[in-house]
Protein backbone atom coordinates (compact mmCIF):
# COMPACT_ATOMS: atom_id res chain seq x y z
CA UNK A 1 0.00 0.00 0.00
CA UNK A 2 1.14 3.51 -0.56
CA UNK A 3 -0.18 6.37 1.53
CA UNK A 4 0.28 9.99 0.11
CA UNK A 5 -0.41 13.30 0.91
CA UNK A 6 -1.57 15.43 -1.87
CA UNK A 7 -0.30 19.26 -2.27
CA UNK A 8 -3.55 20.36 -3.37
CA UNK A 9 -6.83 19.53 -4.02
CA UNK A 10 -6.13 19.01 -8.05
CA UNK A 11 -3.96 15.59 -7.08
CA UNK A 12 -6.51 14.71 -4.41
CA UNK A 13 -9.56 14.68 -6.85
CA UNK A 14 -7.57 12.68 -9.82
CA UNK A 15 -7.34 9.89 -7.33
CA UNK A 16 -10.72 10.01 -6.28
CA UNK A 17 -13.08 12.04 -8.47
CA UNK A 18 -13.81 8.78 -10.71
CA UNK A 19 -15.16 7.08 -7.69
CA UNK A 20 -16.92 10.06 -5.30
CA UNK A 21 -19.15 10.17 -8.69
CA UNK A 22 -19.94 7.12 -8.37
CA UNK A 23 -22.35 7.81 -5.58
CA UNK A 24 -22.93 11.41 -5.33
CA UNK A 25 -25.35 11.31 -2.96
CA UNK A 26 -23.81 9.22 -0.02
CA UNK A 27 -20.59 11.18 -1.51
CA UNK A 28 -21.79 14.27 -1.72
CA UNK A 29 -19.92 15.77 1.64
CA UNK A 30 -16.35 15.53 0.42
CA UNK A 31 -17.08 15.63 -3.55
CA UNK A 32 -18.71 18.86 -2.88
CA UNK A 33 -16.47 20.28 -0.40
CA UNK A 34 -13.31 19.05 -2.49
CA UNK A 35 -15.16 20.82 -5.76
CA UNK A 36 -15.56 23.90 -3.62
CA UNK A 37 -12.03 23.88 -3.00
CA UNK A 38 -11.27 23.24 -6.75
CA UNK A 39 -12.93 26.38 -7.71
CA UNK A 40 -11.70 28.45 -4.52
CA UNK A 41 -8.58 27.35 -2.80
CA UNK A 42 -8.76 30.04 -0.58
CA UNK A 43 -12.26 29.16 0.79
CA UNK A 44 -11.04 27.39 4.09
CA UNK A 45 -8.16 28.49 6.18
CA UNK A 46 -6.15 25.13 5.99
CA UNK A 47 -7.03 21.71 4.24
CA UNK A 48 -5.32 18.58 4.62
CA UNK A 49 -6.25 15.11 1.68
CA UNK A 50 -4.87 11.87 1.76
CA UNK A 51 -4.96 8.79 -0.21
CA UNK A 52 -4.38 5.09 -0.22
CA UNK A 53 -4.01 3.01 -2.88
CA UNK A 54 -2.78 -0.75 -3.75
CA UNK A 55 -2.06 -1.93 -7.22
CA UNK A 56 -5.83 -2.22 -7.61
CA UNK A 57 -6.67 1.35 -6.80
CA UNK A 58 -7.62 3.53 -4.10
CA UNK A 59 -8.25 1.69 -0.63
CA UNK A 60 -8.92 4.73 1.45
CA UNK A 61 -9.17 8.80 1.06
CA UNK A 62 -9.31 11.15 3.80
CA UNK A 63 -9.95 15.36 3.63
CA UNK A 64 -10.05 17.75 6.44
CA UNK A 65 -10.53 21.04 6.39
CA UNK A 66 -8.80 22.28 9.76
CA UNK A 67 -9.95 22.36 12.50
CA UNK A 68 -13.25 20.14 11.63
CA UNK A 69 -13.64 16.24 11.28
CA UNK A 70 -11.13 14.29 9.23
CA UNK A 71 -13.62 13.10 6.32
CA UNK A 72 -13.15 9.19 5.30
CA UNK A 73 -13.77 7.31 2.07
CA UNK A 74 -13.74 3.69 0.78
CA UNK A 75 -14.79 2.27 -2.65
CA UNK A 76 -13.64 -1.18 -1.19
CA UNK A 77 -15.67 -0.95 2.18
CA UNK A 78 -13.55 -1.53 5.58
CA UNK A 79 -10.08 -2.21 5.00
CA UNK A 80 -8.24 -2.47 8.42
CA UNK A 81 -4.98 -2.05 7.03
CA UNK A 82 -5.42 1.13 5.32
CA UNK A 83 -7.42 2.87 7.88
CA UNK A 84 -4.07 1.71 10.54
CA UNK A 85 -1.80 3.18 7.88
CA UNK A 86 -4.11 6.49 7.54
CA UNK A 87 -4.30 6.93 11.15
CA UNK A 88 -0.46 6.46 11.96
CA UNK A 89 0.51 8.76 8.99
CA UNK A 90 -1.72 11.11 11.09
CA UNK A 91 0.21 10.58 13.73
CA UNK A 92 3.30 11.00 12.55
CA UNK A 93 2.90 14.40 11.26
CA UNK A 94 1.42 15.32 14.53
CA UNK A 95 -1.58 16.66 13.23
CA UNK A 96 -4.32 17.09 15.74
CA UNK A 97 -7.64 14.83 14.58
CA UNK A 98 -10.94 16.52 16.67
CA UNK A 99 -13.05 13.47 15.07
CA UNK A 100 -14.29 11.87 12.24
CA UNK A 101 -16.82 11.71 9.22
CA UNK A 102 -18.17 9.40 6.66
CA UNK A 103 -19.95 6.50 5.84
CA UNK A 104 -21.29 4.19 9.44
CA UNK A 105 -19.37 1.33 9.05
CA UNK A 106 -16.05 3.15 7.71
CA UNK A 107 -15.99 6.00 10.53
CA UNK A 108 -16.68 3.37 13.03
CA UNK A 109 -14.30 1.27 12.26
CA UNK A 110 -11.24 4.52 11.85
CA UNK A 111 -12.95 5.87 15.24
CA UNK A 112 -12.47 2.27 17.04
CA UNK A 113 -8.46 2.18 15.18
CA UNK A 114 -7.82 6.03 16.32
CA UNK A 115 -8.92 5.24 19.67
CA UNK A 116 -6.22 1.60 20.12
CA UNK A 117 -3.57 3.89 18.73
CA UNK A 118 -3.99 6.80 21.00
CA UNK A 119 -6.28 5.55 23.71
CA UNK A 120 -8.36 8.71 23.24
CA UNK A 121 -12.11 8.28 24.42
CA UNK A 122 -14.36 8.24 21.48
CA UNK A 123 -17.49 9.93 21.23
CA UNK A 124 -20.28 9.51 18.55
CA UNK A 125 -22.11 12.92 18.31
CA UNK A 126 -23.71 12.30 14.81
CA UNK A 127 -25.41 9.26 13.59
CA UNK A 128 -27.03 10.40 10.22
CA UNK A 129 -28.94 9.31 6.91
CA UNK A 130 -28.25 10.17 3.89
CA UNK A 131 -30.96 11.42 1.50
CA UNK A 132 -31.39 11.54 -2.54
CA UNK A 133 -34.61 13.28 -4.22
CA UNK A 134 -35.55 13.07 -7.61
CA UNK A 135 -38.87 14.25 -7.89
CA UNK A 136 -40.72 17.31 -5.92
CA UNK A 137 -43.91 15.96 -4.34
CA UNK A 138 -45.06 19.34 -4.64
CA UNK A 139 -48.68 18.31 -2.40
CA UNK A 140 -46.70 19.08 0.83
CA UNK A 141 -46.01 22.63 0.00
CA UNK A 142 -48.54 25.15 2.27
CA UNK A 143 -49.20 28.45 2.06
CA UNK A 144 -46.82 30.99 1.75
CA UNK A 145 -43.63 31.56 -0.77
CA UNK A 146 -39.57 30.53 -1.17
CA UNK A 147 -37.42 33.57 -1.74
CA UNK A 148 -33.47 34.08 -1.33
CA UNK A 149 -32.16 35.79 1.69
CA UNK A 150 -31.64 39.69 1.87
CA UNK A 151 -29.92 42.19 3.58
CA UNK A 152 -32.77 42.80 5.74
CA UNK A 153 -32.67 39.08 7.51
CA UNK A 154 -29.31 39.37 8.65
CA UNK A 155 -30.57 39.39 12.18
CA UNK A 156 -33.22 36.55 12.09
CA UNK A 157 -30.62 34.23 9.98
CA UNK A 158 -27.27 34.34 11.87
CA UNK A 159 -29.87 33.21 15.09
CA UNK A 160 -31.57 31.00 13.29
CA UNK A 161 -28.21 29.22 12.63
CA UNK A 162 -27.07 29.47 16.16
CA UNK A 163 -30.18 27.39 17.09
CA UNK A 164 -29.30 24.93 14.25
CA UNK A 165 -26.10 24.34 15.50
CA UNK A 166 -26.95 23.65 19.12
CA UNK A 167 -29.70 21.46 18.03
CA UNK A 168 -27.52 19.78 15.58
CA UNK A 169 -24.27 19.03 17.58
CA UNK A 170 -23.12 17.99 20.89
CA UNK A 171 -19.92 20.51 20.63
CA UNK A 172 -21.15 22.67 23.01
CA UNK A 173 -22.58 26.23 22.41
CA UNK A 174 -22.18 28.09 19.03
CA UNK A 175 -19.95 30.54 18.63
CA UNK A 176 -22.35 33.53 17.96
CA UNK A 177 -19.88 35.50 15.66
CA UNK A 178 -19.11 32.33 13.22
CA UNK A 179 -23.12 32.41 13.04
CA UNK A 180 -23.17 36.12 11.60
CA UNK A 181 -19.89 35.53 9.29
CA UNK A 182 -21.76 32.44 7.49
CA UNK A 183 -25.02 34.09 7.30
CA UNK A 184 -22.51 36.66 5.91
CA UNK A 185 -21.26 34.68 3.37
CA UNK A 186 -24.62 33.17 2.49
CA UNK A 187 -25.89 36.75 1.62
CA UNK A 188 -23.25 37.12 -0.14
CA UNK A 189 -22.88 34.08 -2.62
CA UNK A 190 -26.94 33.96 -2.46
CA UNK A 191 -26.65 30.47 -1.16
CA UNK A 192 -29.79 30.87 1.90
CA UNK A 193 -33.69 31.11 0.97
CA UNK A 194 -36.11 31.78 3.61
CA UNK A 195 -39.83 30.61 3.49
CA UNK A 196 -42.23 33.71 4.09
CA UNK A 197 -46.00 33.36 4.97
CA UNK A 198 -48.18 36.42 6.02
CA UNK A 199 -45.14 38.67 5.90
CA UNK A 200 -43.59 36.93 8.06
CA UNK A 201 -40.51 34.80 7.61
CA UNK A 202 -40.59 31.35 9.10
CA UNK A 203 -38.20 29.01 8.27
CA UNK A 204 -35.07 28.65 6.43
CA UNK A 205 -33.31 26.41 4.01
CA UNK A 206 -29.45 26.58 1.94
CA UNK A 207 -28.12 25.04 -1.47
CA UNK A 208 -24.84 23.88 -1.24
CA UNK A 209 -21.78 21.57 -2.01
CA UNK A 210 -22.71 21.49 -5.73
CA UNK A 211 -21.53 18.29 -8.14
CA UNK A 212 -21.95 18.09 -11.71
CA UNK A 213 -25.40 16.11 -11.51
CA UNK A 214 -26.67 16.68 -7.87
CA UNK A 215 -26.60 19.72 -5.37
CA UNK A 216 -27.18 19.44 -1.29
CA UNK A 217 -29.72 21.06 1.03
CA UNK A 218 -28.32 21.71 4.68
CA UNK A 219 -28.93 24.63 7.32
CA UNK A 220 -32.63 23.62 7.43
CA UNK A 221 -34.36 25.34 10.70
CA UNK A 222 -37.84 26.78 11.50
CA UNK A 223 -37.44 28.75 15.37
CA UNK A 224 -39.38 26.65 17.56
CA UNK A 225 -42.25 28.79 18.48
CA UNK A 226 -43.26 28.58 14.63
CA UNK A 227 -42.68 24.56 14.27
CA UNK A 228 -45.46 22.00 13.52
CA UNK A 229 -46.94 24.20 11.25
CA UNK A 230 -45.38 22.54 8.23
CA UNK A 231 -43.04 25.65 6.98
CA UNK A 232 -39.72 23.46 7.21
CA UNK A 233 -41.58 21.10 5.05
CA UNK A 234 -42.95 23.92 2.59
CA UNK A 235 -39.28 25.75 2.25
CA UNK A 236 -37.17 22.32 1.79
CA UNK A 237 -39.76 21.17 -1.08
CA UNK A 238 -40.05 24.62 -2.88
CA UNK A 239 -35.79 25.03 -2.69
CA UNK A 240 -35.80 21.47 -3.92
CA UNK A 241 -37.96 21.96 -6.75
CA UNK A 242 -35.90 25.27 -7.52
CA UNK A 243 -32.63 23.41 -7.72
CA UNK A 244 -34.03 20.51 -9.90
CA UNK A 245 -35.57 22.85 -12.16
CA UNK A 246 -32.31 24.89 -12.31
CA UNK A 247 -30.88 21.93 -14.19
CA UNK A 248 -29.35 19.57 -11.66
CA UNK A 249 -31.29 15.99 -11.57
CA UNK A 250 -30.71 14.98 -7.70
CA UNK A 251 -31.13 16.96 -4.79
CA UNK A 252 -29.67 14.93 -0.83
CA UNK A 253 -29.52 15.92 2.12
CA UNK A 254 -28.25 14.67 5.84
CA UNK A 255 -30.93 14.05 8.62
CA UNK A 256 -30.34 13.40 12.06
CA UNK A 257 -31.88 9.85 12.82
CA UNK A 258 -32.60 10.60 16.18
CA UNK A 259 -35.29 13.37 14.77
CA UNK A 260 -37.78 11.27 13.50
CA UNK A 261 -39.64 14.21 12.55
CA UNK A 262 -37.54 15.41 10.21
CA UNK A 263 -36.81 12.11 8.56
CA UNK A 264 -40.99 11.46 8.24
CA UNK A 265 -41.21 14.95 6.74
CA UNK A 266 -38.22 14.55 4.00
CA UNK A 267 -39.68 10.88 2.77
CA UNK A 268 -43.33 12.93 2.25
CA UNK A 269 -41.27 15.31 0.04
CA UNK A 270 -39.65 12.52 -2.23
CA UNK A 271 -36.51 12.03 -0.42
CA UNK A 272 -35.12 8.04 -0.14
CA UNK A 273 -32.75 6.47 2.00
CA UNK A 274 -29.53 5.88 0.23
CA UNK A 275 -26.88 5.41 3.39
CA UNK A 276 -26.17 5.94 7.07
CA UNK A 277 -23.07 7.96 7.78
CA UNK A 278 -21.88 8.86 10.86
CA UNK A 279 -19.96 11.66 13.15
CA UNK A 280 -17.39 10.68 16.22
CA UNK A 281 -15.67 13.21 18.74
CA UNK A 282 -12.00 12.84 19.79
CA UNK A 283 -10.93 13.44 23.18
CA UNK A 284 -7.91 12.60 25.72
CA UNK A 285 -9.84 10.46 28.38
CA UNK A 286 -8.94 13.13 30.99
CA UNK A 287 -11.57 15.44 29.41
CA UNK A 288 -14.66 12.58 30.11
CA UNK A 289 -13.68 11.63 33.94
Amino acid sequence: MELKWHDDIHGFLEQTLDSLEQDEAMNNLMLGVALRLKEDPTYYEAVECVTVRDRHGLLLAGLMTVPEKLMVYSPVGVCDAAIRQLAAAFLAKNLRLPGVLGPKGLAEAFAAIWRQQTDSAVVLDMHMRVYELREVNCSVIGEGFLRPMEEQDLEFVPECIAGFMEETSADGQPDLEKCAEIAARCLSNQSLFLWEHDGKVVSMAAKTRPTRHSISISLVYTPKDLRGRGYATSCVSALSQKLLDSGYERCSLFTDLANPTSNSIYQKIGYRPVGDFDGYFFRPKSQTT
